[in-house]
């Protein structure tokens, strides 16, 4: 995304540009916002999918598959024998704290729908919450195994406080893979919707430090997600300030994402779909993947 295009998402335009875009995919939004109807929704999803919507995030451990789970977990475990051969794959990576861990997975740069990563991103417990929250089935824009370390580095990037500007509303799924129980182990980090509305859009820079948060949000405000392995929650990153991978030294985080969207991207162009079909898929996942 330009700069330019990236400061209107942080702007009120940003709503004006959506609404635009989405015009010009006026049938299959009303595709998606029809299948929202057909979703098996329980009482415990449609209340994750209200506080989701309300506050900005909730906890959804207890809707997850356990099978998926025992699955993910297993293949998180066997991920981290791949640090160092991710790593000097990606030196030139711009987040020396973080490794990313998919691409061994990947052909071509595509994840295949029925690998592990991209069905754990698709249960029922995780697609009704986002889609009831977003009122339409949700697109997944991409799935993600980090694993964030110590460097010795100042604070810079997503270690800083920030919302993400990839979309109008963008909902990200996560999972804990290894223990995040003490401040060194880096926890995800955020400010309710209502505490981020107080601090407001500032124009000028995109990254915060803690002070200049804390200057006009109370510090008890803060949720702090420490928590054992296999927690799972949802947040809107689009709407609550957040940081995290402040990694202290002998300490490190495993962690799953799933980021959604609303069709259509914002900004579309250039970004190509990074999960490719395979037989038998639903066309529920074909619409949720793009690849419909």
């Amino acid at each position: 995304m330009s700069r330019a295009l990236w400061q209107v998402n942080r702007s009120p335009l940003r709503w004006a540009v959506k609404t635009g875009v989405s015009t010009w995919h006026y049938g299959a939004k009303r595709q998606r916002k029809r299948e929202l109807n057909g979703l098996d929704v329980t009482a415990a999803q449609a209340a994750a999918a209200k506080q989701l919507d309300r506050d900005g995030y909730a906890i959804v451990s207890e809707l997850i598959d356990p099978y998926l789970l025992h699955e993910l977990a297993a293949a998180g475990e066997a991920k981290l024998s791949e640090i160092d051969a991710a790593d000097k794959q990606q030196a030139g990576y711009w987040k020396k704290f973080l490794v990313h861990l998919l691409d061994s997975e990947m052909v071509d740069g595509k994840l295949a729908a029925d690998n592990l990563f991209v069905r754990y991103a698709l249960q029922p417990g995780v697609v009704n919450v986002v889609a009831s929250a977003l009122g339409e089935v949700p697109w997944l824009d991409y799935v993600m195994l980090s694993y964030s370390r110590h460097t010795g580095e100042a604070l810079a990037s997503s270690q800083l406080w920030h919302r993400d500007h990839d979309d109008v509303r963008v909902v990200k799924f996560y999972t804990y893979l290894t223990d995040v129980k003490e401040d060194a182990d880096g926890p995800f980090t955020f400010l309710p919707r209502q505490s981020t509305e107080r601090f407001g859009y500032p124009l000028l820079g995109s990254h915060f430090r803690d002070d200049e948060v804390f200057e006009k949000v109370p510090r008890q405000d803060v949720k702090v997600m420490k928590a054992p392995r296999l927690v799972s929650f949802i947040v809107d990153t689009g709407r609550c300030l957040h940081m995290g991978s402040r990694i202290a030294p002998g300490h490190g985080r495993l962690m799953y994402t799933a980021t959604f969207i609303a069709f259509p991207r914002m900004f579309p162009g250039g970004k190509k779909r990074p999960f490719r079909a395979t037989p038998g898929m639903s066309d529920l996942d074909k619409m949720i993947l793009g690849l419909g």
